[in-house]
């Protein structure tokens, strides 16, 4: 609680001049923490196909799925189960008008103005597009997401961590990215849940009840919901242990999305066949400032495999072949013994 929050509580040297004052910058600032940071570990792992790997390499882009195209079906709408049982459990805990006010949010769709609203966008519709990556830098059960007729032939690329939160990707590509790790366990989420209906609900309590404080508790609460949405996900997909990369995109921009190298545009918003369906995503440039030298990527793992060695040498040519050079990417293989 701030010096205006307190005097405004306590009602202690306060007119109705001071008052005012102090209540166009409460509700000028915001509840809730923002979103724009990257609370995620070091070191991530995003791993590709062999053609994933080359696609990365050559136009030095990362793809971002949109969010509806992602292999778990329940993208986003996953966080409703935790909202319905936080609400049920939690019923009695908060004020009728309070609990009337929130609960009855729940995320029906792939794209709202809930961060537009949190990032002072105007409200503007946005869509969000996702680059999945894991803590685990050498798993079988990722690994075996690229076995292809018994053959491990997968990659795995080790990002430098603020490879895409760095603040010139905004400046150039006009997409604000904010990255997390995801959550699994219910207790988790309805801890994450609690934390954030508490402290709203807090600052209902200390201040008289009017509309426009109610809309913008209302509005914040479902900003939060809108993205947290995102790093919520079935307990199932566990091994994962996935972190990631948000894209948010204004949706009437899509079209308009390009970076420029080399003195050329390149369109962003994109598609390609995955599993027979037209999946949208965007290529998202990394190290746009240094042309010469790529710092995004610190290693890349091959996939365990009979022809291991084989795989290696192509890479070390292929990595040769690329007009830029790497500062430091050792060429790792894969500590896991098969017999493939």
């Amino acid at each position: 609680m701030d010096s205006d929050d307190k005097l405004l509580r306590e009602g202690k040297g306060v007119n109705n001049n001071h008052e005012i004052k102090i209540l166009s910058r409460l509700f000028g600032k915001p509840f809730l923490p923002s979103f724009n940071y990257d609370n995620t570990p070091k070191q991530k792992y995003h791993y590709t196909s062999s053609e994933g790997l080359m696609g990365i390499l050559k136009t030095r882009t990362f793809y971002f799925t949109d969010s509806q195209f992602l292999n778990d079906f329940r993208e986003r709408i996953n966080i409703n189960e935790e909202l319905e049982l936080f609400w049920r459990d939690n019923r009695k805990k908060y004020d009728k008008e309070f609990f009337k006010l929130l609960s009855s949010f729940r995320v029906d769709k792939y794209e709202d103005t809930g961060f537009s609203y949190a990032d002072s966008l105007s409200s503007e519709m946005c869509r969000y597009f996702v680059f999945s990556m894991s803590m685990e830098k050498d798993c079988l059960s990722m690994w075996k997401y690229y076995s292809k007729n018994n053959s491990y032939d997968g990659y795995c690329i080790k990002l430098f961590s603020a490879a895409l939160v760095d603040e010139w990707i905004d400046r150039t590509t006009g997409v604000a990215i904010i990255s997390s790790k995801i959550e699994y366990y219910s207790e988790e989420k309805q801890k994450l849940i609690s934390e954030t209906v508490d402290r709203l609900f807090e600052i209902w309590k200390s201040y008289e009840l009017s509309d426009e404080l109610n809309d913008k508790i209302k509005k914040e609460y479902s900003s939060w919901v809108s993205v947290e949405a995102l790093f919520f996900k079935n307990q199932c997909f566990e091994d994962e242990r996935e972190t990631r990369y948000v894209a948010i995109v204004p949706t009437n921009k899509l079209n308009d999305l390009y970076y420029e190298y080399d003195s050329v545009k390149h369109k962003m918003y994109d598609f390609r066949i995955v599993n027979g369906v037209l999946t949208p995503y965007i290529k998202m440039p990394f190290n746009d400032w240094n042309k010469e030298t790529c710092w995004a990527i610190s290693s890349i793992r091959i996939g365990p495999s009979a022809n291991s060695e084989q795989r290696l040498k192509g890479l070390e040519r292929f990595i040769d072949s690329l007009d830029y050079k790497f500062e430091s990417c050792p060429l790792l293989q894969s500590e896991i013994p098969v017999r493939y």
